[in-house]
Order: structure tokens, then sequence, then C-alpha cells
């Protein structure tokens, strides 16, 4: 554990996370400066948030002089290299990310769970933190997902012998660790993101690999077995290799993998041998949830959960708001709400195996790529796709490229887009709003698109099961 007392603490980032971590310094004495690039009037709500803690404010720029005279830099998520913060370093000043402050600040009987992957980490870490919290033991779950910075878990009755600390990690997260570990350690996938932070696919994927730098020989990690980057920088690792492999006719003999009729994941460890769960716990679909619900299966029965709270936990998850959540059905037609898929890759991933056919409403701004991944896996399920936003010429020009059989229509906004994709449904086929692009053309974020979009399911007539 640190002593931070009468420490010059530089925070870098006036975001949620900065925040905590300006208090967390504060409370344990530290002298806290904190920075951002942003002007103080850009920054009003975020400076009122630490009215009465003891900090100072170095705003509208970065002042290399702030930096030199740390004794600890704490990064926040998202911030990126910076000239200070190499030259920081490069004085022997240490630079960290707020998840290794919080690890130092952990209880070494406490267990911690670390998920990490270019898609599907979020719903990994919340199922996990379910499957948890089902077992009745203490359980964080937070990091990078939601509004819970890891920070937060060191006061939480989680960090404690027999506590579980379940966390999303991100690459620019692991990035500025040197000494963070999870017993379990997860990487669900690397696809093509954040190469204007990393330069190269190389790069981004030796920081996404560093969720297991630090991990010891008793320790799990869990790998995607049909990821060839995940696999190449599983090699070497110090701790114990599971694999998940949801590829039909899959199998392994340390790890998870399907039935051949699908219907259940099959687990084999270790210390257990092979047990079988079945798929219909859980209500969330496709093929990239059946991988997401192994990693969590997984991670926690590596751990000692028992298959009785692992299957409780599983039945009383819901998806996350805007990641492929059931949100209406209007006579035997669903209506999913998967916002949150901003890429092909993670909109390749929602529809591949999914168990009816669908109209999927796409589009928006352009991220750059290839939309072939996203077309080839809707092949053989997809009735017609609705597009809406400046990406629309785009995505029907790859869709012409590709052969696509069934209509590609535009519309106008969100409302007519459900109207038009609920006209090409009949009964048992889905309305998908996965767009593969980001929201800014159109909407606010991915999370005012999902909700004018659930709006808009109302306006058709449909039943909202969200409410």
């Amino acid at each position: 554990m640190m002593d931070l007392d009468g420490k010059t603490v530089v925070v870098v980032g006036l975001a949620q996370t900065g925040i905590a971590v300006a208090k967390f310094c504060a409370k344990r004495g530290a002298r806290v400066v904190v920075t951002d690039g942003k002007p103080a009037d850009q920054l009003s709500d975020k400076i009122a948030q630490l009215d009465g803690v003891p900090v100072r404010f170095s705003l509208g720029g970065h002042d290399l002089s702030t930096y030199l005279a740390a004794e600890l830099v704490v990064m926040s998520p998202g911030v990126p290299s910076l000239a200070e913060t190499r030259a920081a370093a490069a004085a022997g000043i240490p630079v960290i990310a707020e998840i290794e402050l919080a690890y130092r600040f952990l209880h070494p009987e406490a267990t911690v769970l670390a998920i990490t992957g270019t898609n599907g980490k979020s719903t990994t870490t919340a199922l996990t933190g379910k499957l948890c919290e089902a077992s009745g033991r203490p359980t964080f779950c937070g990091g990078n997902l939601g509004n819970m910075p890891m920070i937060d878990a060191v006061e939480h009755p989680a960090n404690a012998p027999g506590g579980l600390i379940v966390v999303e990690v991100a690459a620019f997260m692991l990035e500025n660790c040197t000494s963070f570990r999870g017993k379990t350690g997860v990487l669900t996938n690397i696809t093509e993101d954040h190469l204007d932070r990393f330069s190269t696919m190389e790069r981004y994927a030796e920081m996404k690999g560093r969720i297991w730098d630090f991990q010891r020989p008793d320790d799990l990690a869990i790998a995607n077995a049909a990821d060839p980057w995940v696999m190449a920088e599983a090699k070497g690792i110090p701790s114990q290799l599971y694999t998940f492999d949801s590829r039909p006719g899959a199998s392994t003999e340390r790890g998870a993998f399907l039935t051949p009729d699908r219907k259940r994941i099959v687990l084999r460890m270790a210390e257990t041998g092979e047990e079988h769960f079945p798929v219909d716990d859980l209500v969330i679909v496709g093929n990239h949830n059946m991988e997401n619900a192994m990693c969590a299966y997984l991670a926690t029965r590596g751990i000692g959960l028992t298959v009785e709270a692992i299957r409780e936990g599983a039945r009383a998850y819901r998806p996350l708001p805007h990641r492929m959540e059931l949100v209406g059905d209007k006579g035997d037609i669903y209506f999913y709400d998967d916002s949150k898929g901003t890429n092909v890759a993670s909109v390749a991933a929602s529809v591949r195996g999914f168990p009816r056919p669908l109209v999927l409403i796409a589009g928006g701004v352009d991220k750059g790529g290839s939309y072939e991944p996203m077309l080839e896996a809707l092949d053989g399920v997809c009735k017609g796709i609705v597009l809406i936003g400046k990406a629309a010429p785009l995505i029907r020009s790859a869709a012409a490229v590709h052969g696509a059989t069934y209509p590609v229509i535009d519309a106008t906004d969100m409302h007519e887009a459900v109207r038009r994709a609920t006209e090409l449904c009949g009964a048992g086929d889905a309305v998908v709003l996965s767009p593969a692009c980001a929201s800014y053309d159109m909407f606010q974020n991915f999370g005012h698109r999902g909700r004018v979009f659930r709006e808009a399911v109302s306006a058709v007539g449909a039943k909202r099961l969200d409410a």
C-alpha cells in the first residue's frame, strides 16, 4: 500500500475518474494538483464536484513545471500520452493509471477479476459481476464500466478477505500499469480500434495483452481461441491458459465451448472436470454473447464459485442498456437496441448466429474500414437493411458489391427507419438497431440514439419490455 501523505500528486484529466482520484488522494493527505487541457469555463460542473476538497487546479493546458514538481502522476482513462507525462517519466517520476493506483490499495486477500478486449468487455464484466453477486460474497463491479471507477473499490466492502472486485479495463489503462494483476484475466478479442492512439495493431494488441503480464502461475488467463491476435499475446504468459471457442464443432480440454446443438455451454477445467450450463439461463442473444458468457463462467468457476451461484446469476442478469437489449414486442416482432454497436466488428459479432431473422438499422458517421465483415455475418439471417445518417451511401454501395439479395433502403430519421424496418418483418422476426457507426451526425451519443430508437419503437405500437 502506498503512502500518499504529504506527497505531490498530479491528477491528469478532470472527468469522473479524475474527480474520484483527486478526492481519494486528498483524503490521504496528498497535495493534489488537477490538470486538464480544457479551460475552467468548460469544466465548471466538474470543478464544483471538488468544492471543499483541498486541491489546486492547472487548467487550459498542461504546464511542464507542474508535472516535474510531482512525486506521482495519475492518468485518467482516455487521456493520451502527453509530452509532459513523457518528460515526467524520463525524470524518474512514476506515471501510473488510475487502476494501478487503486490496485496498490487493495487488500491482498480480495480477488480481482479483470476483463479487457475490443468488443464484449462491458457485457462480460457486468455478467461476471452478477455471477459474483449471486455467490453472496461482497462484490464490486466497475472500472471502465459505467460510473464506478476502480478507485471506488478501495472503500467498498469487497475490499476485504473473500471480496470480489470485477473490473473492465481498457488498453489505455493497461498502458500505464506496472503491477496491476487479476486473479483471472480475460481478453475477449482484439479487432482494429484506437489506432489513432496506438498507431499499429501490434502496439494495440500488446497493450491488451498486458492484462496477463503481471499474473502468477496459479492465476487464470482466459483467451479467445478463434482470435489470432489474442492467441499471439497468450504465448509465454506466466499464468494458466484457458480458451473459449464458439465456432461450430469446437472443443478444448481446458476452457469452454458449445455443444453441437448450441444449447449448452461446456466448461472443462482442471479442478472441476466437465460441466454443462444451459444457454436458456441467459436472456442475452447472439454468438458474441455466448462468448461473453463463456468468459464469465470460466472466470468465476475458476475462482471457486459454485455451479448453482453461476446459474442463479445468469438467470438474474439483464443486458446493459443499448447492448443488444430487447426493448419491444409487436405481434411477435421483437425490437433490439444495440446502439453501442459503433464499429463493424461489434455489429458482425452481434448478428452472427442471431436466433431469428432480422432487419438491421445501420448508419451514422463512418469510422473508416470495410463493411464487408458485417455483411458476411448478416448472410442467411438478414431480411433487409434500413440506412440512416451520413454513412448510408457507403453501406449501400458495400451491400451491392457484396451481392446482398435483401432490400437496402434509406430513412430520413430514426422514426422512419423503425417504421420501414417493421414493415419488412413478419412474426418471429426482429428489428435490430446496430449501427456500425458513430452517432454524432444525428444524435448526441450512442445513448441518445438508443433512446430515440425506443421512442420510435413505442410509436409503431410495440409493447415496451424495458420499462
